[in-house]
């Protein structure tokens, strides 16, 4: 495996975005590694299910009411992370890194990412870190993710920015649809 140079595009996991939103340990360092990376040109990469998992743990293992979440959503997006498709041939090495390294699909879905655009990963995962090598950059004091059964509760309409961000979101539908 070779490693990504140093302008290389940098992965982020929803681990890495989730200590950010709740405060953990290694929160700090978080932001300060995608500030330092994104002052020196670096795109910030997610995969589209990103946004659903930092969603879901936020929602069931943190227990935030749906507006909190939302709030929490808009947030993330002024990090200015650009989300990639899982299009088939993502899907196909998602796959095989599931099978090479015993992966959840999630987490092979980060690593795939990450070799196919010849990345850098940051993850506050160990074992996912563990399978990315000298690919990945590892925030310490932050929590694995793992999933959990717990019911949402409440309503994301209670947040008060609500009715601007639906606005904002569908006029770049409309724009995207008609440029």
């Amino acid at each position: 495996m070779t490693t990504p140079s140093a302008g290389s595009p940098l992965v982020v996991d929803a681990s890495v975005a989730v200590a950010i939103t709740v405060g953990e340990p290694s929160a700090r360092a978080g932001l300060r590694t995608l500030a330092e990376r994104r002052g020196q040109g670096v795109t910030l990469l997610v995969p589209a299910f990103f946004w659903l998992e930092v969603v879901n743990v936020l929602g069931l293992r943190y227990r935030m009411e749906p507006a909190l979440v939302l709030e929490a959503v808009v947030d993330l997006e002024k990090l200015r992370l650009e989300t990639i498709p899982l299009d088939r041939p993502q899907l196909l090495l998602t796959i095989d890194v599931m099978a090479r390294e015993g992966l959840s699909a999630y987490d092979a879905g980060y690593l795939a990412l990450a070799e196919s655009a010849d990345a850098q990963l940051v993850t506050a995962d160990r074992r996912l870190a563990a399978a990315a090598g000298a690919r990945a950059l590892r925030l310490d004091g932050g929590r694995e993710i793992r999933e959990t059964n717990q019911p949402y509760t409440g309503s994301w309409a209670t947040w008060p920015g609500a009715a601007a961000y639906l606005k904002e979101l569908r006029a770049r539908i409309v724009s995207q649809a008609n440029g």
